[in-house]
């Protein structure tokens, strides 16, 4: 019986006809209830029946909604981010692992740092965009941000409250959910403290499963230790490409637990729930370049000259003086002082024929 119901769902919802004759939606909402009475009590049965019909136009938590494409993030880490060698190899492995493992022992916690500019949002755009079908706009996101969702420190009880609430029901929904949250370093201390149940080692909390779940922080907070981390390393001559993780989880960790934010005195790291601190380096001149020059490739304008690359360098401030080696903004900003450049010089997109 089971094999038979499979195969007319397959027949009858593969061109929305059966048995030669075109299948009105009414046609199909009947043959959907007679199958799902006959596939009652078969979770296999179920589940095919709505891939087959709902799922198709609605987003679902399958392998179609939520492919976790590994391989595509990996090409646009290696194609679209500068100077960040640390983050591109440490979120592609931890994403490749947990997304491998048929069942993880926890939910997978990332924690990034850095100046802002470095692309902390910017590799979690990529991220949304790898692991589901809908990117940025997949149900199963939550984006929070610290000064929009978590602005007075009077109200921390009625945070925690809410956002236990509102997590359990995401992930009640689909176990494969992204939690992002956003300005950690403006959030108030103890927020985090209500999600220690979730991301720790348990295999259900109040009957919900969280082990699949992936939660992401980005945070100003350590991006001065970084700095002056990544400048101590330099003066001893050693090569960006050959720095490690090593040498920055540790004063990450203790500076985010120590700096006031979100994560001060925070559980989530007196309990060694966060998996991975990850460094976003400040940018030098030859990131902040590349940079530039995607803004003009996005706006069809290919033939660039230095002199244009020039002009939108004077705007960027450098430090820490007098060596000014890094970008204080990284690539920030480069999106509103490009188009200063294009109409300066009355640069305009070129066509397919002229490239």
């Amino acid at each position: 019986m089971k094999d038979d119901i499979m195969l007319y769902i397959n027949i009858m919802l593969s061109d929305c006809s059966f048995i030669g004759v075109k299948m009105k939606p009414i046609h199909i909402f009947n043959f959907m209830i007679y199958f799902l009475i006959l596939c009652y009590h078969d979770v296999f049965c179920t589940n095919t029946l709505l891939r087959y019909t709902y799922c198709r136009v609605a987003e679902c938590c399958n392998d179609d909604w939520i492919p976790g494409n590994i391989n595509a993030l990996k090409h646009k880490l290696h194609e679209k981010l500068y100077g960040q060698h640390l983050a591109e190899q440490v979120v592609v492995n931890a994403l490749s692992a947990h997304f491998t493992e048929k069942n993880p022992q926890k939910a997978l916690t990332l924690s990034f740092h850095g100046w802002p500019g470095s692309g902390k949002n910017y590799v979690t755009k990529f991220i949304k965009e790898a692991m589901f079908f809908k990117g940025s706009q997949s149900k199963f996101i939550q984006h929070y941000t610290a000064r929009i969702h978590f602005p007075r420190v009077q109200k921390v009880e009625e945070y925690k409250s809410n956002l236990q609430q509102w997590i359990r029901g995401n992930v009640s929904q689909c176990g494969r959910a992204l939690i992002v949250f956003d300005e950690v370093n403006e959030m108030p201390a103890d927020v985090l403290n209500a999600i220690k149940p979730m991301i720790d080692y348990n295999d259900q909390v109040d009957q919900v499963d969280y082990r699949r779940a992936v939660f992401i922080f980005l945070s100003n907070t350590g991006g001065s230790v970084i700095k002056d981390h990544l400048l101590a390393l330099w003066e001893k001559g050693m090569k960006r490409s050959e720095i490690e993780l090593s040498d920055f989880e540790r004063i990450i960790r203790m500076g985010a637990f120590n700096e006031k934010g979100g994560f001060h005195q925070s559980d989530t790291i007196k309990s060694n729930l966060i998996d991975h601190y990850i460094p976003f380096l400040p940018m030098e001149k030859e990131h902040v370049e590349l940079c530039i020059t995607d803004q003009f490739h996005e706006r069809g304008i290919h033939n660039i000259q230095q002199e244009h690359i020039d002009n939108v360098l004077r705007s960027v401030e450098w430090g820490p003086q007098p060596i000014n080696l890094f970008s204080t903004t990284g690539c920030k900003r480069l999106s509103q002082k490009v188009p200063l450049v294009v109409a300066k010089f009355g640069l305009r997109p070129q066509t397919k024929e002229e490239l």
